[in-house]
């Protein structure tokens, strides 16, 4: 088996909020909608808000003592690199453009209604599934900005742009799914490498 270059990577400013909206839950075999006389009397609901954060990744070789090595460094080098902090493992950006998956969390909004006149919602914080999010603050469900679309028998979702820098979030109006990630890279992978260089 040969040694696999592996490139160390970089994050970069640039990430891609997805947030889509489940409706469909348990909850309602648990908690089900009680009618008396055909009239409503309890109802229940409950939706989940999956949020998946991406971010651009730029490449960077690994150098030791300015020659490049391949893999991760070695006990020797990491030794090295204790003695000497910063002199004998550096690295340089290499062209490369990924995309990482940063996070993945989910909210839940339970609902109860009375007699169709009285509600009460209870919204849990985002729970994280996965990683860090580096917008926890930018959320796109229940902003009122946010238009979540829908296409058929899809479930409703929005995205959003957004750099960690500057703060800056610009939503996404009109998008098709599948090319979400596609367009994201296409979009960032120059501004990413001007900026690792």
């Amino acid at each position: 088996m040969s040694n696999l270059d592996i490139d160390k990577v970089a994050l970069t400013d640039y990430n891609l909020i997805i947030e889509e909206i489940f409706d469909e839950s348990t909850f309602g075999m648990v908690a089900p909608s009680k009618k008396v006389g055909g009239v409503k009397i309890i109802g229940t609901s409950h939706r989940q808000v999956f949020r998946r954060v991406y971010t651009i990744t730029t490449g960077e070789d690994v150098y030791f003592k300015g020659r490049k090595i391949k893999g991760m460094p070695g006990a020797r080098e990491w030794l090295s690199e204790l003695l000497e902090p910063g002199k004998q493992i550096t690295t340089k950006p290499n062209g490369h453009v990924g995309v990482l998956n940063r996070y993945v969390g989910k909210k839940n909004i339970f609902t109860a209604k009375a007699l169709e006149t009285y509600k009460k919602s209870v919204t849990l914080p985002f729970l994280r599934i996965y990683g860090e999010d580096p917008a926890p603050t930018r959320l796109l469900y229940g902003n009122p900005a946010v238009t979540f679309l829908q296409k058929g028998d899809e479930h409703p979702i929005a995205a959003a742009y957004f750099n960690t820098r500057t703060n800056r979030l610009d939503l996404i109006h009109y998008f098709e799914r599948h090319t979400l990630l596609d367009n994201f890279v296409k979009r960032f992978s120059q501004p990413s490498l001007a900026a690792a260089s």
